[in-house]
C-alpha cells in the first residue's frame, strides 16, 4: 500500500482527517530523516469504534544501513510513484496528497529535522550507544545530507 492510499483511506475514514494527514506526513518525514527505509503499512494502525478509524502511534521504525546519499521508501509518497528518501519530494506532495499547504509542509519538516538534532544526544545515551555507534549514524542514516536537500 502507498502512501496515498493510506492518506486517501484517512480522509474518507478516519476521525479528524486534516490533524491526521498531517500526523501521517510527519511519519514519513521523520522515517527519511532516520532512514527508516523499510516502511511499511505496518508502522500505522488504527483503533476502530466501530464507525470510524484513529490512527494509532507509529511503531517498529528503524534506520536503516545507507552507504551513500540515494535510498527510496518501500512506500511511494506521491501519487506519481515517487518514493525517494528525499524531503523535498514530501514538500512537492504535501498539497494534493496531505492537504498542507507548503510552508505547513515546511514547518513540518524543519520541526523534525529541529527536534531530532536536539534530542539526538539524549536518544543515542538512552539506546546506550558508543560513541563510533553515534558517529557512524549520524550524518549517515540520521539526517543524511541527501535526505535533507532542497527541502527548505
Amino acid at each position: 500500500m502507498p502512501y496515498y492510499d493510506l492518506a486517501d483511506a484517512i480522509r474518507s475514514r478516519f476521525t479528524e482527517p486534516r490533524q491526521t494527514l498531517r500526523e501521517l506526513f510527519s511519519r514519513i518525514v521523520f522515517s527519511i530523516c532516520v532512514s527508516n527505509t523499510d516502511d511499511h503499512a505496518r508502522n500505522h494502525a488504527a483503533f476502530w469504534d466501530g464507525k470510524i478509524l484513529t490512527l494509532t502511534r507509529a511503531y517498529d521504525i528503524c534506520p536503516q544501513l545507507r552507504s551513500g546519499g540515494e535510498a527510496t521508501q518501500v512506500m511511494a509518497i506521491r501519487r506519481d510513484g515517487y518514493r525517494y528518501s528525499q524531503l523535498a519530494g514530501c514538500v512537492a506532495a504535501a498539497t494534493e496528497t496531505y492537504l498542507l499547504s507548503k510552508a505547513e509542509a515546511k514547518d513540518v519538516i524543519d520541526h523534525q529535522v529541529d527536534t531530532i538534532r536536539s534530542e539526538w544526544d539524549e536518544a543515542a545515551e538512552v539506546a546506550q550507544l558508543t560513541a563510533v555507534e553515534r558517529d557512524q549514524l549520524w550524518g549517515r542514516q540520521i539526517l543524511n545530507p541527501h535526505a535533507l536537500e532542497d527541502a527548505a
